[in-house]
């Protein structure tokens, strides 16, 4: 599912519009609008003032902004790389492309190959079945062609930094953006924006690497500056004064740098607005699903930036312990905003740094972490967050919560992990997921169509977690809603045309959880509260206590779902490991549907 575009900030200080202008103002800029007679010779005077002014300081910002691009542009290198990431990009757009194509722009490089596949099993399949991804076909048919090809970006990036020390400082940031990647990845509870998470997360800080690579002595006068001025790295006054002295010295900010090369690679707005970093706009309440992944991705970095600055001496034991405090302070401050739970947080990260770890020696970038500045601990931003809620309580476990509808438009995206029971790992389960996995990758690979890939997915479920029926509702066209169209199990052929979810607006558990992307596993459905939100044909006719539902949702369009149940209440239990391979399984079938054509009818 792509991630949600968020509105870019603007890439320039313009001057702010005058609150009191006249309409005639106004109309003067609308397109085709007449402005409405100015006979005040001040007035005019003054709007045309205004209006050369603005002229003039657009003028100089693209001239600033052509003089910065021609500057960076004139290293062979970047020549290169813009010239393979542009056609990777057009050869994602097309409709009629093919995974051998962007296959052949990538391998050319046997080397890189081996190395990006290295990074799109720890990136994206590292918790399921991670090493499964072999080929470049295997990938693209899995994650699609632009995610695969921003992906080789990176790699491209990274290859071509100096071997000087300035190059080994942009590798450990380099490093250090994979990190926020894998936690934006891995924290991420919305299914609607997992998709985008690890991407938004790693290029939040493309215009920082770029501006290291090209301008590395003003970058350095820049950092220097910061330190001397006692500002904590990762911070919002850090960030903020960072960008002012960018700006000052090129007449743009690091992200705007970063915005704008993407721009000139044909990266898409969606993507290019995610790169902007962007603080929750209140700690006490849930992000908003218009800001969440860009918060995510912005809360990401700053983890990461923090962990990584940690002392490196000291046990393996008290490592840890250092991260888990680290990671505790993370949880206090973003855990509302971000809707985690602190409790699984800290074995989370700890996943991800054995991931990153492995990726580290796999790359070549420094899994050594960089010291702290003089003077500055590491953890002080986050001490001090910390100590801006004394007594706070730390957010109730979300894995506690029932799974209710939310009651505010402006509520958080709802969590897709939050739903699951935590339960311990099933081997037998897990084995059985992953070789389903390998069976439908393959069926994906040979181009079959959408009802056979459902057909198989839905027998790999039914076989893998042993459950009494599987039914897969599909979009009906005339309703907009969702209707059961295939099953298989006691009584599934039967029960399928009884599943009948509307979805605007949704008006029951169903419906709800399927326009929210959320993947759940209900443990006891004559729960009161789980009960009162049931349709009343499910009561009447279908009455399972226990059932796990996977919507397939390609961006915000919910295309269908997979519902599997059990007659008795906690007869299915599903770990982490087996969720993840779920819904991996159901994701392939997604990317089959968004890039083969319509769902069955």
């Amino acid at each position: 599912m792509p991630a949600a575009a968020a509105a870019p900030a603007a890439a320039a200080a313009t001057a702010p519009a005058d609150a009191d202008a006249p309409t005639a103002e106004a109309a003067a800029q609308e397109p085709g609008a007449e402005a409405a007679p100015v006979t005040d010779p001040e007035e005019a005077e003054r709007l045309a003032a205004q209006r050369e002014a603005e002229e003039k300081e657009a003028a100089e910002r693209e001239a600033r902004l052509q003089r910065l691009m021609q500057k960076i542009a004139a290293h062979s290198d970047f020549a290169t790389m813009k010239d393979s990431v542009r056609s990777m990009q057009k050869i994602s757009r097309s409709e009629k492309a093919h995974a051998r194509a962007l296959t052949g722009e990538i391998s050319n490089d046997i080397a890189m190959t081996g190395k990006l596949l290295r990074l799109v099993n720890a990136a994206f399949y590292s918790s399921a079945g991670g090493g499964s991804i072999t080929s470049m076909e295997r990938a693209v048919a899995l994650m699609g062609f632009q995610t695969i090809g921003m992906v080789a970006s990176s790699l491209m990036l990274f290859e071509r930094l100096p071997k000087t020390a300035d190059g080994n400082r942009l590798r450990q940031e380099f490093g250090r953006a994979q990190m926020a990647a894998l936690l934006a990845h891995e924290l991420c509870n919305s299914s609607k924006h997992i998709e985008g998470a690890y991407l938004n997360a790693l290029f939040q800080n493309l215009g920082s690497m770029l501006a290291g690579m090209h301008f590395a002595e003003d970058t350095a006068a820049i950092e220097a500056r910061l330190q001397e001025e006692g500002l904590v790295e990762g911070e919002p006054a850090w960030h903020d004064k960072r960008e002012k002295l960018a700006r000052q010295q090129w007449g743009l900010g690091f992200e705007e740098i970063g915005v704008e090369v993407a721009k000139s690679w044909g990266w898409p707005e969606s993507v290019r607005a995610a790169m902007r970093s962007l603080p929750p706009s209140s700690l006490e309440r849930p992000a908003g699903p218009e800001e969440y992944q860009r918060v995510l991705c912005t809360a990401a970095n700053r983890l990461a930036g923090d962990l990584l600055r940690l002392p490196g001496g000291g046990t393996a034991e008290e490592k840890a312990e250092a991260r888990k405090a680290c990671v505790q302070r993370f949880a206090a401050e973003m855990g509302v905003p971000l809707s985690l739970d602190p409790e699984v947080l800290p074995g989370v990260v700890e996943q991800v740094k054995l991931v990153w770890d492995d990726l580290a020696k796999a790359l070549g970038f420094d899994p050594v972490p960089a010291p702290a500045a003089k003077g500055k601990p590491a953890d002080k931003g986050s001490d001090k967050a910390a100590a801006a809620k004394p007594g706070a309580k730390a957010p109730e476990p979300a894995a506690a919560k029932p799974v209710a509808p939310a009651k505010a438009p402006e509520a958080a995206p709802a969590p897709a992990r939050a739903p699951v029971p935590a339960a311990a790992a099933n081997p037998v389960m897990a084995e059985a997921l992953s070789a389903a996995l390998e069976r439908v990758s393959d069926l994906v690979l040979s181009g079959a169509p959408a009802a056979k890939l459902l057909q198989l997915c839905m027998k790999e479920m039914h076989e893998a977690l042993q459950l009494q029926r599987v039914i897969v509702c599909l979009r009906d066209p005339a309703s907009g809603g969702l209707r059961g169209r295939m099953g298989l199990g006691e009584r599934a052929q039967e029960l399928a045309p009884v599943f009948d979810i509307p979805l605007k607006p949704p008006s029951e558990l169903f419906g709800l959880l399927c326009s929210k992307g959320a993947d759940t596993l209900i443990s006891d459905a004559s729960d009161p509260v789980i009960a009162q939100r049931l349709p009343p044909w499910y009561a009447k006719q279908v009455r399972a206590q226990t059932f796990v539902l996977l919507p397939m949702v390609a961006g915000e369009q919910v295309l269908g779902a997979f519902y599997g149940d059990q007659a008795e209440a906690g007869r299915l239990q599903i770990g982490e490991r087996e969720l993840r391979l779920l819904k991996t399984l159901r994701n392939q079938v997604v990317m089959a549907m968004r890039f083969g054509g319509a769902a069955p009818g």
